[in-house]
């Protein structure tokens, strides 16, 4: 080796201590910071990947608990239904029942569900005599054996004389003899009073009249004591307004009750 080689060795060894005593501390910081920063990602990244897979398990323990909650209700409705239908038959089976019971003949009055409407009155004192029939019901025998459709119902009362009453309030229809005929103001329903005395009637056709004001008084103008009921009574009936304009009776313990 001759001098110059020599030479450039020393001065290499130099420069190479002279670096590191000058700039190898940065060298050595910059290596710390690298590895604080591989750290600090490495973390980072095992962080996010916990919380995504808890979220997700969170996600899927809320799914099973909705589809649980879908579940139990289902089940819990399910007898509502079924007892919704049992209801609905039992209902029909009475109503069957209705039927057949109405084709026996008997005086009593076809049974009714219907709730009692405030706005009527009960038109005189007294009880049920002879009920509704109606033209599906059993026919009733009278006094004098002869079957009758009965499309109101006779009421009796302690004697003659017994004031009868407006049972809504409305127009004078009719009047005819002892029967008295007056329409709601709204016209959908049309109310009878039959077997009042004539002479206690001071209305005319085409009056106005209050409900629960007085129209006359029990005569014995229908001639039904000796042949359908053997009591001083009020024939009373109950019509409703068809779509055609006519009307139809229907039993009046739908509106009254006795």
């Amino acid at each position: 080796m001759d001098k110059n080689d020599l030479q450039n060795k020393q001065s290499i060894k130099k420069e190479k201590i002279s670096f590191w005593k000058k700039d190898g501390f940065y060298v050595i910081l910059f290596l710390c910071l690298c590895v604080v920063a591989g750290v600090a990602t490495y973390v980072n990244t095992n962080t996010k990947h916990k919380s995504s897979s808890l979220s997700k398990q969170t996600q899927v323990s809320v799914n099973d608990q909705n589809k649980k909650a879908i579940n139990d209700a289902k089940t819990t409705e399910t007898p509502k239904t079924n007892t919704a239908k049992d209801d609905s038959k039992k209902t029909s089976m009475d109503n069957a029942n209705l039927v057949k019971k109405g084709t026996t003949k008997s005086n009593a009055s076809v049974p009714t569900n219907a709730t009692a409407v405030t706005s009527m009155v009960t038109p005189v004192n007294g009880t049920i005599a002879q009920g509704y029939t109606g033209v599906a019901g059993a026919m009733a025998v009278g006094l004098d054996n002869v079957s009758r459709t009965i499309l109101g119902e006779y009421i009796k009362v302690a004697n003659k004389g017994v004031p009868v009453y407006a049972a809504m309030n409305g127009k004078i229809s009719s009047v005819s003899g002892g029967n008295v005929v007056i329409i709601s103001n709204d016209g959908k329903l049309k109310t009878v009073y039959d077997n009042l005395d004539p002479s206690s009637i001071a209305i005319k056709v085409g009056d106005p009249v209050a409900k629960n004001s007085k129209i006359g008084v029990v005569g014995d103008s229908d001639n039904a004591k000796d042949r359908i009921v053997n009591c001083d009574h009020l024939y009373f009936e109950i019509d409703e307004k068809q779509s055609d304009g006519t009307y139809k009776d229907v039993n009046p313990q739908n509106y009254i009750k006795y």
